[in-house]
């Protein structure tokens, strides 16, 4: 199979997983600092809870970790535990970033693995594409590819955060994605993941979300997760709607 066969197959898959009508209530994020730097998944559900939707956000990460220490349950890590007693709608698969060139077949196997486990909780797995280095902007190429080849092994729907950075820095390389390492994403590069993952997540476009997310600490002062200016929040809102409608289209 050709890869623009594989990716129209998968496209049209993932269109017709998430023009459901449900939104899912609780999402769990399996990863690493890929998804716990600048609090991605809490910058999802503020954003589900700017637009009135109470969508619950949960993660299990470890520092540099990848699928197998996840499955295994290495370096203190809970998931397949969590998974199956977190009554779970979703469950957002985030690999080491560089897995998908240096070790395809384990993403591969387990990806496939979590997947199972995944489908016997109850819940229904999404995975998180990940981005090229800062530095190499063509590892997009291979990650896109790993991810949707994957995804159509497992018959889940792809969150393209990496196609969106890709295409963010195209039209606006002054907006810097990327923290000062060159690899992990920065408070707007966060808010443009978020974005994307409410795009999938929800079915619904992130226009018009705020600028600024705000939630409240443990004795009920304001406490600001992210905040972007009003142009650039607009900017990454419209890259994420872009890039999941072609993905869903």
């Amino acid at each position: 199979m050709n890869y623009f066969t594989l990716t129209l197959i998968l496209l049209s898959f993932s269109n017709q997983i998430l023009s459901q009508s449900i939104i899912p209530k609780k999402v769990l994020f399996v990863g690493n600092s890929y998804t716990y730097y600048w609090n991605l998944p809490q910058n999802v559900h503020l954003m589900a809870a700017d637009q009135g939707i109470n969508l619950e956000t949960f993660q299990s990460t470890a520092g540099g970790s990848n699928w197998s220490q996840h499955y295994k349950g290495l370096r203190g890590l809970k998931t397949i535990e969590k998974i199956q007693n977190g009554n779970f709608d979703i469950v957002v698969l985030q690999n080491h970033s560089r897995s998908s060139l240096d070790f395809p077949d384990s993403l591969m196997h387990y990806g496939q693995l979590l997947a199972k486990e995944i489908r016997q909780s109850g819940a229904q797995p999404m995975l998180y594409m990940t981005w090229s280095r800062e530095w190499d902007p063509f590892m997009i190429e291979t990650i896109s590819e790993k991810y949707k080849e994957l995804g159509l092994k497992i018959s889940a729907p792809v969150a393209p955060v990496g196609l969106a950075f890709e295409m963010a820095r195209k039209m606006r390389p002054d907006i810097d994605l990327y923290a000062t390492d060159g690899s992990h994403q920065s408070t707007i590069g966060t808010y443009l993941a978020s974005c994307v993952f409410y795009a999938m997540l929800t079915g619904r476009s992130p226009v018009g979300i705020s600028s600024r997310l705000i939630t409240e600490d443990a004795v009920g002062e304001k406490l600001y997760i992210n905040i972007q200016s009003a142009e650039d929040a607009v900017f990454c809102q419209k890259v994420a709607e872009k890039v999941a409608n072609d993905f869903m289209d």
